[in-house]
């Protein structure tokens, strides 16, 4: 009996209890690391697939992606710190993957901007399938939002790949923004001799009498200045499709070309009076009646 007491004595001699206690710290805080990085990811991925699933356009193929990237990134740096925690050296491939990572960040710099706009503009929703907008000068309605690139369909029928950061970075017209109500301008002159009352009449009910003019914002007329040849004003409509802006400001070009002729107001155009001086017209023989028309 003597012999076991001392011999488990002797092996209770042998058990370092402070290396017990650190080694169960080192387990409890890499638990803890990587339950945080999973709750992490669970609460991201609740995050994205509500954000997400607000637009009818994604797809679970997009959700699932997005998901999937999120526990990447999340993840497998959560459970590398804890095997570090746990007293493995993993100081070597820290700095070998910052080293990767940084070349393959300069490598794929644009991929990854599009990539990271893409998700921009998903969960800000500042651009959504189906909104029109003008960039470099070209007026476009979105299709789809991917993941490098937006399709967009422009005016004359082509499809236009569109990388995401340039959507995210450079100056975009978004027209359905808030609302789709935008506004038709055009610019005509008339005659010197008109009656302004009566053009301003003419052109505002010839404004009223388009029957695809917005009614929330009423027409208006404005005198713009005052041309070589003519007197200038502005018309502005408004309607509720901007993609139909062109069509639209060719209809109220017409219409006010038809209502102007019927009312018997003259469109002017440029015209270039010339006068002689009379020491000219006299040295070279000319009279009054040879210089007209």
């Amino acid at each position: 009996m003597n012999t076991l007491s001392e011999l488990f004595g002797e092996f209770l001699a042998l058990i370092n209890v402070k290396s017990i206690e650190a080694m169960g710290i080192k387990v409890f805080a890499a638990t803890v690391i990587f339950l945080a990085a999973f709750w992490g990811w669970r609460i991201l991925r609740r995050f994205i697939d509500h954000r997400l699933r607000q637009d009818s356009h994604n797809d679970e193929a997009t959700i699932r992606t997005y998901s999937n990237i999120v526990r990447f990134i999340v993840m497998v740096p959560g459970i590398l710190l804890a095997v570090h925690v746990l007293g493995f050296n993993l100081s070597s491939l820290f700095t070998t993957s910052g080293l990767f990572a940084v070349a393959l960040a300069f490598a794929m710099k644009n991929i990854a901007e599009n990539y990271v706009s893409g998700a921009m503009l998903r969960f800000e929703r500042t651009i959504k399938p189906g909104d029109v907008l003008e960039t470099e000068g070209v007026m476009v309605r979105v299709k789809s939002i991917g993941f490098r690139a937006t399709v967009a369909r422009s005016k004359d029928e082509k499809d236009l790949l569109i990388p995401n950061s340039q959507l995210v970075q450079n100056r975009v017209a978004n027209y359905t923004y808030k609302d789709s109500l935008c506004r038709v301008e055009t610019t005509v002159g008339v005659a010197y001799s008109s009656d302004l009352n009566k053009v301003r009449e003419v052109l505002e009910s010839a404004c009223n009498q388009c029957d695809w003019a917005s009614s929330q914002h009423k027409p208006a007329v404005l005198m713009s200045g005052f041309g070589d040849s003519a007197v200038n004003l502005k018309i502005r409509v408004w309607i509720e499709n901007p993609w139909d802006a062109g069509r639209r400001q060719a209809s109220l070009n017409e219409a006010i070309w038809w209502a102007l002729k019927e009312a018997g107001i003259v469109i002017a155009y440029p015209q270039l009076d010339v006068h002689f001086d009379e020491t000219f017209t006299h040295a070279a023989g000319l009279r009054p009646a040879d210089m007209d028309p």
